[in-house]
Order: structure tokens, then sequence, then C-alpha cells
């Protein structure tokens, strides 16, 4: 049962790396889909690649997992209701998918912030 919260950790940061990293292979395309209010969207692309790396990456190791997971969340929840809601009302499949995906990717960073990375931790280890 130890292994659990570490399988866990790697397990919910598996799609954060893969979409952080697509970040900045995609930056040109994605820049699209930044909303028009907020400025310099391909850096915001860039920015938010950085933001997930380094968030997936210190919740795999189990760092400062509470501060990662809302930051996360927030990210997540931001994304879902600033890029895809927008999208819903066209009746997209893939805005539907990606709001609902971030939706739950969201609500785990919540439990995670909440509950912190467990044993098996760099955060557990700072704690003894």
């Amino acid at each position: 049962m130890k292994f659990i919260p570490v399988i866990g950790r790697v397990l919910f940061v598996a799609p954060i790396l893969v979409f952080g990293f697509g970040h900045f292979g995609s930056a040109a395309e994605m820049s699209g889909m930044v909303p028009s209010f907020l400025p310099a969207p391909t850096l915001i692309v860039y920015l938010t690649g950085v933001l997930l790396v380094g968030a997936g990456l210190g919740i795999a190791v189990g760092f400062k997992v509470r501060e990662l997971g809302l930051a996360l969340a927030a990210f997540l929840l931001s994304t879902a209701f600033l890029v895809w809601a927008p999208q819903l009302a066209d009746g997209g499949q893939m805005a539907f998918s990606a709001f609902m995906k971030d939706l739950g990717l969201a609500g785990a960073a919540m439990f995670i912030a909440y509950f912190g990375a467990g044993p098996m931790s760099l955060d557990a280890k700072n704690d003894d």
C-alpha cells in the first residue's frame, strides 16, 4: 500500500508532462487557442508549458506538492473555462472532451493539494 501514492502521482502527471512538452513543439498552433484578451499568445503558450512540466516533475518526485497541485488546479480550471467552454456552443466533440479532461485533472490536482504527496516523496523526507 505504501507505493500507491507515488504510483498515483506518476500516473497523474504523465498526461500533464505530455501536454506540457507539447506546448514547446506546437507553440505556433497553440497560440491561436489563447484567449484574445491576453497579450503575447506565443509567450503564454511557452510559459504554460514551463508551468506544466515544472509542476508535473515536482509532483512526480513529491516536492512542494500542495502548492503545485493548487497551481495546476487553477491553470486547468482557467483553461477549461477560458479555452474550451467557449467552443462548447459550437458542439465540438474535441472541446467537450478537453473541457471534461481539464475538469477531472483539476479535481485530482485539488485532492493532491489537500492530501499532499504522501510517503516516498521529497516532502515527506523534509517533514522528518
